[in-house]
C-alpha cells in the first residue's frame, strides 16, 4: 500500500469494504475444521458451522456466510465492531484488531462512522488514479461478472 501512498488508516478503511457481501463456505472451512481458529469468537464459530456444516463443501453450492450479519446490506462501520469481538469472517479481518499497528484505527472506525467514511473516500480516491487502463488496454463491462 505504501507504493500507492495509501497510509495505515486508509488501508484499514479499504478492508472495511468487507462490511457488505458474503464469503462462500469453501473459503471459510479452513477456519472451522478440523479445529476452530483460535482467533475466532466461539459463538460466532458455532454460527458459521451452521452456515457451513461440512468441512468439504461443494464448490458449486451456494452456501455462504455474510461478512456482516448485523447490517449485511449496509455500508457502515458495524464491520469494525464485529472485528473487535473477533467476529471477522476472514482471518485478515480479525488480524486487523490483533495487530498493534492497525488496532487503534479499527477502534476509531468502530466508534466513528464518519471517520471510516472519510478514510475510505481518501483511499478510493488514491486507488482510482493508479493503473488506469486506456484505449484498448481495458474495457468497461456491461455485466461485472462477464467479459464483454
Amino acid at each position: 500500500m505504501a507504493k500507492l501512498n495509501i497510509n495505515t488508516p486508509q488501508a484499514v478503511a479499504l478492508i472495511g469494504s468487507h462490511t457488505v457481501g458474503r464469503v462462500h463456505c469453501v473459503h471459510l472451512v479452513s477456519r472451522l475444521y478440523p479445529t476452530v481458529d483460535a482467533t475466532l469468537n466461539s459463538s460466532y464459530a458455532e454460527y458459521l458451522k451452521m452456515r457451513c456444516p461440512s468441512p468439504h463443501p461443494d464448490p458449486k453450492a451456494v452456501k455462504y456466510a455474510r461478512n456482516d450479519p448485523g447490517t449485511p446490506m449496509k455500508f457502515d462501520n458495524n464491520y469494525y465492531r464485529n472485528v473487535m469481538h473477533m467476529k471477522g469472517l476472514l482471518k485478515l479481518d480479525n488480524a486487523l484488531y490483533l495487530d498493534s499497528r492497525t488496532k487503534p484505527y479499527v477502534q476509531k472506525m468502530a466508534e466513528d462512522n464518519n471517520y471510516f467514511f472519510e478514510q475510505f473516500v481518501e483511499a478510493m480516491s488514491i486507488l482510482t488514479e493508479h493503473y488506469v487502463l486506456t484505449g484498448d488496454e481495458g474495457e468497461i463491462r456491461k455485466h461485472c461478472q462477464w467479459v464483454n
